[in-house]
């Protein structure tokens, strides 16, 4: 495949996840040492920033931001500790809300925003140290759940975790979320592939609650997958009562079960599927449609033979084809340059044919509608930065709007009125007014298409959207900062939330 030749499409998710835990990428271990409080909310502050630039400045249109990385918040709340995260001590006040700045960064750049949450993650190990933070979260702070519940408390992976068997425990997750729901403007809720997390020398034991509430199934295996299922389909239910317009996704591992175990499998060997290792039948929360997105995460290369990005990416596309889920593929940036023997293409061409050749696949196949970069910052790894160079000239050369989800609601605002386009010193000026006929907040943001002089406007040529803008007042400017000396013409059109395009509305 020909990344230079393929078809633009004008709908596709693009977007980077921000993990937090352990500081992976926000905010810095430096930043959380700053002893003076104003610095480090300013530093903090402007390192989110200039994500979010990078992000636009790739034209991507959404964001994954990592809300909860160990049942600690970086959000205001009532249930859960401030993180250790933000300023090296749980519980203690950060000096301003992470979560409510990035929304409204994110929306003023006309960036979706998805509150990321890891479900069950309670710690990153069992140190002395660790369970003296725990116990010990500051005065007039939430108390932390291992120091409020121990009885839901085990040990998996050498981490400390909720045990998912216990229904109060799985409630308290759920309140947790909606909490998020309710008090902040989030375009989505994303869980990662965390559920029943184990290694092999450190199980999860939870015999005493699968004989206490696992008396109706043969297996444990499949009570646990019960408990994650109940998980799922509780949030689900409780998200739409709410407010069906939030997103609602998982990112689970790349593979469902491999065909050897299940002729219903993708033909894999991966050794850690996600019905069997993680006891999440990701595809029987697709088929049931509990979910609007799913985003495996498919961090293999063309040629790995146990997984091959081709044949993953496939099974999932006739996994979602007829169902109300949208796909979206994790692609593996921080693969990108890596040297590999068991991936070598990830280093050929510093590996810019390999992700090139990946995320315009996820454009060709018409069930994958969008690819998620894991993660943010290796967008700036020395290595990769030819690969992204590339991806900016090539597949994502134009910009992409967001597709919609009919099943969530919405329609069409009408068309953007008096747009006019005026040639100034700055740039062509292209000006309009939200029309009248639009109830207030109908419009969410404009798209505007810039066609040369005599092309017939036609807003479903992808290779026309040159910007979108986040709505304000009444007048709207927006300024091309090349000077066409009336040699084009632009078009405007409204858009509302769910992303469902008015007509176009062409300068006078």
């Amino acid at each position: 495949m020909n990344a230079n030749n393929q078809i633009h499409h004008k709908r596709h998710l693009r977007g980077s996840w921000i993990a937090t835990v352990i500081n992976l990428d926000w905010p810095s271990t430096a930043s959380q040492k700053i002893v003076d409080q104003t610095e480090r909310v300013r530093v903090q502050k402007s390192e989110l920033i200039a994500m979010l630039d990078e992000a636009v400045d790739l034209r991507m249109n959404a964001l994954f931001f990592q809300v909860k990385p160990c049942s600690d918040a970086f959000y205001r709340s009532s249930i859960l500790p401030w993180s250790s995260y933000l300023t090296g001590t749980l519980g203690k006040d950060p000096g301003f809300d992470p979560l409510q700045f990035v929304i409204d960064e994110a929306h003023r750049r006309n960036l979706e925003l998805h509150a990321w949450f890891n479900p069950y993650r309670v710690s990153m190990n069992t140190r002395q140290s660790t369970i003296d933070q725990l116990t010990s979260v500051l005065p007039g702070a939430p108390v932390s759940v291992y120091a409020a519940h121990p009885q839901w408390i085990g040990v998996a992976s050498d981490r400390f975790v909720l045990d998912p068997g216990i229904p109060e425990a799985r409630a308290w997750v759920v309140e947790g979320i909606m909490e998020v729901a309710r008090n902040y403007d989030i375009d989505g809720i994303q869980f990662d592939d965390y559920f029943y997390n184990e290694s092999s020398s450190s199980k999860l034991n939870d015999d005493a609650t699968f004989a206490l509430h696992g008396q109706n199934f043969s297996s444990k295996a499949d009570w646990r997958r019960n408990n994650t299922f109940q998980l799922i389909s509780e949030l689900s239910q409780a998200l739409r009562q709410f407010n069906p317009a939030i997103k609602f996704g998982i990112s689970p591992a790349g593979v469902w079960r491999n065909k050897s175990d299940d002729p219903q499998g993708s033909d894999t060997s991966a050794g850690i599927p996600n019905f069997d290792a993680a006891f999440a039948d990701t595809r029987r929360w697709v088929h049931e449609e509990l979910i609007d997105y799913i985003a495996p995460q498919v961090y293999w290369s063309f040629g790995l033979k146990a997984a091959q990005f081709d044949i993953v990416t496939r099974w999932w596309a006739d996994t979602v084809q007829g169902k109300n889920v949208h796909l979206y593929i994790g692609e593996a940036l921080y693969k990108v340059a890596v040297p590999s023997q068991r991936e070598p293409e990830w280093t050929q061409d510093n590996g810019v044919s390999q992700i090139n050749k990946q995320l315009a696949w996820n454009i060709d196949i018409p069930q994958i509608q969008g690819s998620l970069l894991f993660r943010h910052l290796f967008l700036r790894a020395p290595a990769v930065l030819p690969a992204i160079a590339s991806l900016r000239e090539e597949v994502w050369r134009s910009v992409a709007l967001v597709p919609t989800m009919p099943w969530k609601g919405g329609s069409a605002p009408a068309p953007p009125a008096c747009v006019q386009q005026i040639g100034t010193l700055a740039g062509t000026q292209v000006k309009w007014h939200e029309s009248a006929a639009n109830p207030p907040g109908k419009t969410c943001y404009y798209a505007l298409y810039r066609f040369p002089k005599g092309q017939p406007v036609d807003i479903t040529r992808a290779e026309y959207l040159v910007a979108t803008c986040r709505r304000d007042e009444c007048l709207h400017v927006w300024t091309d900062p090349v000077q066409h000396d009336g040699e084009v013409t632009y078009a405007v059109t409204a858009l509302d939330r769910g992303h469902f395009e008015s007509a176009a509305t062409t300068a006078a």
